[in-house]
């Protein structure tokens, strides 16, 4: 009989819990009942850890306990920026020293580059540059795991293929996502409230909670999986289910692609109407691909010109199939569920994406509304970086305007009103 060995893997924190100790489990339901990884902020302190999905945590003592399962040997891939033009960054994970094998092929199967290197433990990133513009598939493999990713390239001058090893432990690649979360210090208190994202494959789920005792936490991990195959973690407020991340799709199918206007003056002469889809990205560094703060989009591109009188609830626009772009109704379903200090309870924390002073921001909800800002209808301006974040909603409150949500940095509220339908905006879809 194959014996599980158990790992005791002691950390040594100047704060010790007086009292019994708080330990926490994880496990998993509905699409995959196995975690991988979860990611633990704490959202009073913003200290943070990164722990096995099998493990159990002592916050006690930020001790962990690891049962090892033989057949865990690599989690995550990450590509970046996605799509690209010239270049591609790959970052992924290997469990234990293993030969591991990166393989891209095109849209016909062909294999356009690859590389094979006996690797150890940690995060390794490479870089790919393609031979032409298209649709690239990425396969990173080891002894016993395989990982895959689809990858866009919309403009490339490069006579030949390449797939080149970069680093090991690439602490700056997807630096700005992660920013201010210290992974070396944390601590806990009780009282502080935990933000719990848990991965399992392609699925994330986000819990927030105060630890009093010791439990399990259970992750429902649910599909939400965009045509461009980017994944989205999701997160449960009240009996709704929400992205947990905004939107970056640029394709409603394999024909209808949403059209990317990138210069100002093309953006200002979009019509106020329910066929001027178009999308684009916050022109700040970092958000290349909607890295950090997602797209912006028309409202007819939110919505693919669809409105939710003619279809409450249920205009998929955009959103990843079995999800929709949420109603006016919806919003205030939210809102109400939540009742006080709305704005603060969505808000981000310990990212330092928003501007000072974020009054109000604890985001006990793990909904993490990020200040993505947005674009002028009528110039094609970029504002509110920092300051701001609008949702479109699936309603128009006229032929010309549709009604959107808005965070500040400013205050806690969370405000209602309605703008016209050329202006770009961030979006979080709903799950049906």
């Amino acid at each position: 009989m194959k014996k599980n060995i158990v790992f005791l893997v002691f950390i040594m924190f100047s704060f010790t819990i007086y009292g019994q100790d708080i330990i926490i489990n994880f496990t998993g339901e509905g699409a995959s009942a196995n975690v991988d990884i979860v990611e633990i902020v704490n959202l009073s302190n913003c200290t943070s850890i990164e722990v096995q999905g099998n493990s159990s945590l002592n916050l006690s003592d930020y001790s962990t306990i690891v049962e090892e399962p033989g057949n865990f040997k690599s989690i995550l891939i990450q590509t970046y920026p996605n799509p690209f033009e010239s270049f591609t960054y790959i970052k992924y994970y290997v469990k234990e020293r293993d030969k591991v094998k990166i393989s891209v092929s095109d849209i016909a199967g062909k294999t356009v580059a690859e590389y094979n290197r006996e690797m150890t433990s940690g995060m390794h990133l490479c870089k790919f540059i393609p031979n032409n513009a298209g649709i690239f598939f990425i396969t990173v493999s080891g002894t016993d795991f395989l990982h895959s990713s689809k990858v866009i390239c919309i403009n490339n001058l490069s006579q030949n293929a390449e797939l080149t090893y970069q680093e090991q432990n690439p602490e700056k690649f997807f630096e700005k996502s992660n920013k201010n979360l210290n992974t070396e210090d944390f601590s806990f208190t009780e009282g502080d409230m935990l933000k719990l994202k848990g991965v399992s494959g392609n699925y994330t789920t986000v819990i927030t909670d105060i630890p009093a005792t010791s439990k399990t936490y259970s992750f429902n991990f649910i599909e939400c999986t965009d045509f461009d195959e980017n994944n989205y973690a999701v997160v449960q407020i009240g009996g709704q289910t929400w992205m947990a991340e905004n939107l970056k799709n640029t394709n409603y199918d394999a024909v209808n692609a949403i059209e990317l206007v990138e210069e100002d003056t093309a953006w200002g002469e979009l019509e106020d109407n329910n066929d001027d889809k178009a999308y684009c990205y916050y022109d700040i560094e970092g958000n290349e691909a909607g890295e950090i703060y997602g797209a912006l989009y028309t409202w007819a591109a939110a919505s693919n010109g669809e409105t939710s009188e003619t279809n409450p609830s249920g205009v998929q626009g955009a959103c990843p199939l079995g999800w929709h772009l949420p109603s006016d109704a919806e919003w205030t379903e939210l809102t109400d569920y939540l009742d006080e200090n709305v704005g603060g309870k969505l808000k981000s924390t310990c990212m330092s994406l928003w501007n000072n002073p974020n009054t109000g921001a604890a985001n006990e909800t793990g909904f993490s509304a990020l200040p993505a800002g947005g674009r002028y209808y009528d110039s094609g301006s970029f504002s509110g970086e920092g300051d701001y974040c609008d949702f479109w909603s699936a309603t128009q409150s006229s032929e010309t305007h549709a009604w959107w949500h808005v965070f500040s940095y400013f205050d806690s509220g969370f405000y209602r009103g309605n703008n016209y339908k050329s202006s770009g905006f961030p979006v979080r879809c709903v799950q049906d």
